[in-house]
């Protein structure tokens, strides 16, 4: 019996409409990001500050399914990336490159579509305003890295994070920064 396709509806997100999703945007970061098995200690306060940063810089898209928050997708000028190593990376166009800051999967949805329906949603509504888009992604994060790749994004350079598995044991992460072209060198600097 074949199974049928999930339906997935794309919203975007941004300052005005964040407050009526904080909550559930609030608990899909806190469950990617704390639970699994690439699990990290993230305070509460601390993702909270997190997300509202980031959609005061930035703007979005959430992906809606079986009537649940499914999924959301969050960006922001690459300039505003604080860790982008603009020394090693010159091939990069900061002033005209956007940063996908997150990419949030519900664990009920995983492996259904729900972010490569973020993503081309997303690349259609900034491709007119942007060169490049970049993303950082986890090396042991296996199936991000796989969709990225199959998306067309191409690693550029990558950088050592320090984040807690418990409030106070800390590891080390290494980050991969990942680029694709999405318009024509009329913007590039």
């Amino acid at each position: 019996m074949k199974e049928e396709a999930l339906q997935i509806r794309v919203f975007g997100l941004d300052l005005f409409n964040y407050p009526k999703f904080r909550e559930k945007i609030l608990g899909l970061y806190v469950n990617a990001f704390t639970t699994g098995e690439h699990a990290q200690y993230i305070p509460h306060e601390s993702a909270e500050s997190t997300l509202d940063e980031m959609l005061r810089n930035g703007w979005g898209n959430m992906a809606f399914a079986e009537g649940k928050l499914a999924g959301v997708l969050i960006a922001f000028p690459l300039s505003f990336d604080r860790e982008f190593p603009r020394d090693r990376c010159p091939q990069v166009p900061v002033e005209t490159s956007v940063y996908i800051a997150e990419v949030m999967t519900h664990s009920d949805f995983r492996g259904k579509g729900v972010a490569s329906e973020l993503f081309e949603s997303f690349l259609q509504r900034v491709k007119d305003n942007y060169s490049d888009v970049v993303i950082r992604v986890w090396e042991e994060n296996k199936p991000a890295l796989s969709l990225y790749e199959k998306l067309g994004f191409q690693p550029v350079v990558d950088i050592i994070q320090t984040k807690y598995r418990s409030q106070n044991e800390k590891f080390e992460m290494r980050k991969i920064y990942m680029t694709k072209e999405i318009r024509r060198q009329e913007l590039r600097s």
